[in-house]
């Protein structure tokens, strides 16, 4: 591990060198945004929700204002852009260490991706790059740290037999396997390993708690594939005792599933979010039965506001690896962000993907926006824009209200309204319109600081996440 420390020390002195401002997850701390310019932006036109409206804004202590404010001003000159929130990532695994922290944090924020969420991570390097995250310079980031499965069940073999070869010893040298058990995943067998394990679980205070739920249609007694032994998770009866345990500590719960039988479970379980919408991996006819869901799980999904991470992109270019699926990467000089793979109706998956979409939509389900594994958000809403399910102001309002909001539910982000936080991203055109103005971003502003014209140069080439989490 001495190569992470080094690693990690250049980062810092990299960061000491441009002063940036560490931001808790809870927002700008009050001291620092005492610091920040005062703003008038003039001539914009503010999305409002339904449209856009031209009006005048101040930003006065990183904090958007409509009263005048006392002191010296800087106007800033809108020349008739389109102002939109800044989008989100509910759903991908990129922001993993320091030896890519900076160029996964260029390129979101290139993208206009200013919030993202990690569902699953290696604990120790997640808390190497606190400082290179959540600050008014660089990205704003969630982690849950290690999620819990059943004995055996994914992600355990994901992280021990592929990443481990295939993506962390490149960067790290040798590592034993089952290092990454207690730091990536925890195996909790019994409602008496949630107690003994609690403290493990918590430690390295995650933002929120993962659990896995793979095919427990398959195994209610053992909680295992009967098809794939390798393709499980944790037993489906233990889910409520974790969220009743995280509940109580403050923490909402996130559920990996893949089928409608998980699906139901954490549902039924009080989870707070889902991490995929079910037909996000599916191999086969039997696969994509599996994964169909009825409108009486959409009526009970809507009715305890469980929130749907859509993750359509997920399941492309994940090859099968010895019964669980690998990690995809985009690293080289042949790299090309944002670059997916689209697919048609006939393959396998698709159309049962599009039909839970539609029917979580139609029920009320709050779906907000993730990939999982492409380089940021933006490959996953396109992907989504492509399937011609949503309208140009529904996926806008998933990207730049809902996630946002999913991510960070205590701040005041996601909006335009009277204390809400400074961030914007000013567009050529109207996104209502023409949606792939969402790729014409002419002005970035966070928290009260101008991140300028240039954000993203040489970011190509950095890391993809792993897939599948």
């Amino acid at each position: 591990m001495n190569l992470v420390v080094l690693v990690l020390v250049g980062l810092l002195a990299g960061c000491a060198g441009t002063s940036v401002m560490s931001v808790p997850p809870g927002g700008l701390p009050d001291g620092e945004a005492s610091k920040a310019p005062t703003y008038a932006f003039v001539n914009g036109r503010w999305f409002d929700g339904q449209g856009f409206q031209a009006t005048t804004w101040y930003s006065v202590q990183s904090r958007l204002t409509r009263q005048p404010p006392q002191g010296p001003v800087r106007t800033v000159d809108l020349s008739g852009l389109f102002i939109v929130p800044p989008f989100g990532e509910a759903h991908n695994h990129n922001i993993e260490g320091p030896w890519n922290v900076q160029s996964v944090a260029e390129r979101y924020l290139k993208d206009g991706v200013f919030y993202v969420k990690n569902p699953n991570n290696v604990r120790d390097f997640a808390l190497q790059i606190r400082p290179a995250v959540n600050l008014r310079t660089s990205i704003d980031a969630t982690f849950a740290h290690a999620g819990l499965t059943g004995p055996g069940g994914h992600p355990g073999p994901l992280y021990e037999d592929v990443l481990r070869v295939g993506r962390y010893e490149p960067a790290l040298g040798p590592l034993e396997r089952g290092w990454f058990e207690n730091r990536a995943y925890v195996v909790v067998e019994t409602e008496a390993d949630i107690e003994q394990k609690w403290a493990l679980i918590t430690s390295g205070q995650p933002d929120f708690v993962k659990v896995y739920l793979v095919h427990s249609e398959d195994g209610e007694v053992h909680g295992t594939s009967g098809r794939n032994p390798r393709r499980h998770g944790l037993h489906p009866a233990l889910v409520p005792r974790v969220v009743a345990k995280a509940h109580a500590a403050g923490l909402q719960v996130t559920a990996h599933v893949e089928t409608a039988a998980d699906f139901r479970h954490a549902v039924r379980a009080g989870v707070d979010e889902l991490a995929h919408v079910p037909g996000w991996l599916v191999s086969g006819a039997d696969d994509a039965e599996r994964a169909t869901l009825t409108e009486g799980d959409g009526q009970l999904a809507a009715a305890r506001r469980v929130r749907v991470v859509t993750t359509s992109v997920a399941g492309r270019a994940m090859p099968s690896i010895g019964g669980h699926h690998g990690h995809g990467h985009h690293e080289g000089p042949a790299s090309k962000p944002n670059e997916h793979r689209t697919s048609s109706a006939d393959e396998p998956g698709e159309q049962v993907l599009k039909d839970n979409l539609s029917l979580l939509h139609r029920a009320g389900v709050p779906l907000v926006i993730g990939s999982d594994h492409a380089d940021t958000s933006l490959a996953e809403v396109l992907h989504l824009h492509s399937l011609g399910l949503f309208d140009n102001l529904t996926l806008l309002k998933m990207w730049c209200e809902a996630t946002p909001a999913a991510i960070f539910p205590t701040r005041k982000i996601g909006r335009f309204a009277e204390g809400y936080e400074a961030s914007f991203l000013a567009l050529a055109g109207n996104p209502i319109e023409d949606f792939s103005q969402v790729q014409a971003i002419r002005r970035r502003f966070k928290q009260g600081v101008f991140l300028g014209d240039s954000v993203g140069s040489g970011a190509a080439s950095s890391a993809a996440a792993h897939q599948g989490h």
